[in-house]
């Protein structure tokens, strides 16, 4: 995989000489420090960090090409340098057609209308651990792939995406050895860079954009990036023993988007119906099937300051439905991990972002703050950016949620209260 990444970096450096190239790119150091209170002082991360792009055209305009790389040095963290797998951000090729355009290579897409928390946004697979929810650079990962968009009129759009080795979610962890009165068990996950024995994933949609409102179907048949768990070598003597392994597994994905605007607001609903393979939620450890509705607001307050809001409700279909497979005790705390573990905790889920920004002193000084309600926490994100000159930033931030980190073996991503300050650079 690595080897026809590399060919494809090497066709475009062969062709750069007869392109229009345009060279950019962001150069920072930061420092995320904790902030936690129920926890000692601790130093998080420190990044040195550099993500080059080059973008152009080859052969008079008819063919577009995007290469763009990771690099960071991190010295509180093991490993120090970014892992080979994530160097390489986005490498393909955009080639125009009459009624069609094909994209081809290393590329983050993203369907759906909604700007956070879309169900339909499924094609890559993202970094697991953030510090900070909306770090543009712990988001999405880019997957190889093959992307057809047809355009039947002036209207209307297909598009059909085919990933033939995903990416599984990044998420460097080690086998985790859970311990609880009748359960010890070694959970070990699978650490392979791309999907190849069960790859394969398809993404169709269809877009229709007309004077008063947009509307898109999706259909999609994927292997989630999300791990799943077998149990089948667990034994069940008078304590659940045994090795569990991370696996992948396949889901369809029905949905669609539908916006407006109206008196200067504009207004978003999108919904998918994600089927996995425990629809009859029988199965500890795979991910029930769910029903998502992601509504979204957006419009400008007095004084300029520009806002939305995010409304999303998620129903959990047969949660809670295994019966019995090992005892009460040990079914009961199996299933209470693995649901956190896959964000599905209650049958009913319900919760609320919202974003607020403005700039100031002719565009100097940027100020925003995010915010959600994740009952029973309440999540609080400032974030104050100051431009020092055209190219040169200084930001500042902080996340913060109420109540303490989460004592679940297989809790993800970041569980600490942070801040973060960042020089940074672009060119």
């Amino acid at each position: 995989m690595f080897k026809k990444i590399s060919i494809v970096i090497m066709v475009f450096f062969l062709y750069l000489p007869l392109s229009a190239i345009e060279i950019q790119g962001i150069i920072f150091a930061d420092y995320y420090g904790d902030l936690e209170p129920s926890t000692p002082y601790e130093n998080i991360r420190s990044r040195f960090y550099f993500q080059p792009a080059l973008s152009g055209s080859m052969f008079n305009y008819a063919v577009d090409f995007e290469l763009s790389a990771n690099l960071f040095y991190d010295p509180l963290d093991v490993p120090f340098l970014i892992v080979p797998e994530n160097i390489l951000k986005e490498a393909y090729l955009f080639i125009p057609f009459e009624n069609f355009d094909l994209s081809f290579g290393q590329k983050i897409v993203s369907p759906g209308m909604v700007d956070v928390f879309s169900p339909l946004n499924i094609v890559n697979s993202e970094y697991a651990y953030k510090l900070s929810l909306d770090d543009p650079y712990d988001g999405r990962r880019a997957d190889l792939l093959v992307q057809i968009l047809y355009y039947p009129n002036f209207d209307d759009s297909i598009e059909l995406i085919y990933v033939p080795f995903p990416r599984p979610d990044y998420e460097p962890i080690n086998p985790v050895n859970m311990i609880y009165q009748d359960v010890d068990i070694d959970i070990s996950f699978d650490t392979d860079p791309y999907l190849i024995d069960n790859g394969h994933s398809f993404f169709l949609a269809f877009t229709h954009i007309a004077s008063d409102y947009d509307l898109q179907v999706n259909y999609a048949y994927y292997t989630d990036q999300t791990p799943k768990f077998d149990l089948t070598d667990l034994t069940n003597a008078a304590t659940l023993t045994g090795d569990a392994k991370s696996v992948y597994l396949r889901n369809h994905t029905f949905g669609g988007s539908f916006s407006t605007s109206f008196s200067g607001i504009a207004l978003v609903e999108e919904l998918a119906f994600n089927l996995t393979e425990d629809f009859t939620g029988t199965k500890i450890g795979i991910k029930n099937t769910d029903i998502t509705i992601n509504s979204q607001i957006t419009g400008t307050l007095p004084g300029g300051t520009f806002a939305q809001v995010n409304i999303i409700y998620q129903y959990v279909v047969n949660f809670d439905k295994s019966g019995t497979v090992y005892s009460d005790n040990i079914d009961e705390y199996l299933i209470d991990e693995f649901n956190t573990y896959f964000n599905q905790p209650v049958q009913n889920i319900a919760f609320v972002i919202a974003h607020l920004h403005n700039s100031f002193f002719h565009d100097k000084l940027y100020v925003a703050l995010n915010a959600g309600y994740f009952h029973p926490v309440i999540y609080v994100a400032p974030r104050i950016t100051f431009a020092i000159s055209d190219g040169m930033k200084i930001e500042t931030g902080a996340d913060i949620k109420t109540g303490k980190p989460s004592d679940k073996f297989l809790a993800r991503g970041n569980l600490m209260d942070n801040y973060y300050v960042r020089l940074k650079y672009e060119f």
